[in-house]
């Protein structure tokens, strides 16, 4: 892991492109990423059907994350409803882990989502994943449930408060 922080500056946020599905399969066919965020075992061929549906779904929105130039992370909110939405994301480029961009694409996706009018997010988390629930304490989400597996933690998004 990086202990060198990112400029934010250096960070944007980007559609997310043929170039970030590419990017995706790559990354989450990596053992440990794919580990982390508890992807199940998908084919190309699925993960192109499920892209050519991302204009028609109302309930779910994702970027990618570049620095400078290049793509390193994707992030988004599904299951969009009443308010609420679930907070997802990754950074396939693990030698920048560590390196801040967690607490850039949270805060993005925290502007974002109260200019969308959403009040409350959720996301779930494995339980050894424990980087990601430091990162998720950090930026004030607090557990509300809990199997053997993962955490679900949450925490409301005030509009007024937007950076």
């Amino acid at each position: 892991m990086s202990n060198k922080r990112i400029d934010s500056l250096r960070l944007s946020i980007s559609p997310y492109t043929q170039e970030f599905l590419d990017c995706s399969w790559e990354w989450l066919n990596d053992p440990e990423v794919k580990a982390l965020t508890a992807t199940p075992d998908f084919s190309r061929e699925q993960q192109l059907a499920w892209y050519a549906t991302l204009a028609s779904k109302k309930d779910y929105l994702i970027w990618g994350v570049k620095l400078d130039t290049n793509p390193v992370g994707v992030f988004g909110v599904k299951n969009i409803n009443n308010g609420s939405g679930e907070y997802w994301g990754y950074i396939g480029s693990k030698e920048l882990w560590g390196s801040g961009i967690g607490t850039w694409m949270m805060q993005q996706v925290l502007d974002i989502s109260a200019k969308a009018g959403l009040s409350r997010i959720y996301l779930k988390v494995l339980k050894n994943n424990v980087a990601a629930i430091r990162l998720y304490e950090k930026m004030q989400f607090n557990r509300y449930d809990a199997d053997q597996e993962f955490d679900w933690m949450e925490r409301g998004i005030d509009s007024r408060n937007m950076k």
